[in-house]
């Protein structure tokens, strides 16, 4: 079952601005990332690797909906409050949720971007993005899976060696 979370992003002078109404499970699942990463960096005699792979192992874990937003603020609303941030109208977004895993695919477009509605051009733009996004993640999660397995490669070197040294030393 896909979560339905709403992450809303728009561009200000080509910059990205996210507006969440947050009880976005991404967001929880990258600050547990984050914290664990944190600790790595926090230890003073240096990285542990059983923290590394659990950190790289919440990380897998975590990388499950990606979630892309496209959408239009309205005029008179963007007048109004230029610095607040913005929610997006559901007739003014299309937004699509891909469960990773599962791989169901959530779609919401608005009635501005169907039709003769004043957006149609920008749904090829959100297509776009989709492949993109899709393309990203997965390069993404192949880096860590590498990285989990070399993390592994070297835990099972190490009990090796540290077995070998126990046997000589009886």
């Amino acid at each position: 079952m896909v979560n339905n979370t709403l992450n809303e992003t728009t561009e200000t002078n080509g910059q990205a601005i996210e507006n969440g109404e947050s009880n976005s499970q991404s967001s929880k699942a990258s600050s547990k990332f984050k914290i664990k990463v944190k600790k790595l960096n926090t230890k003073a005699e240096g990285f542990n690797i059983d923290d590394i792979i659990d950190a790289i192992q919440t990380a897998i874990v975590e990388v499950v909906e990606l979630e892309i937003t496209t959408w239009v603020p309205e005029s008179s609303t963007q007048l109004e409050q230029p610095r607040e941030q913005q929610i997006a109208q559901t007739g003014n977004r299309m937004h699509t949720i891909i469960n990773l895993i599962d791989g169901d695919i959530t779609n919401e477009v608005g009635s501005q971007f169907i039709g003769s509605g004043p957006y149609t051009e920008l749904r090829e733009f959100h297509l776009t993005q989709i492949k993109e996004s899709r393309e990203i993640m997965q390069k993404n999660i192949e880096s860590l899976q590498k990285l989990y397995g070399f993390f592994i490669e070297i835990m099972k070197s190490r009990k090796t060696s540290q077995q070998s040294l126990s046997r000589s030393q009886q």
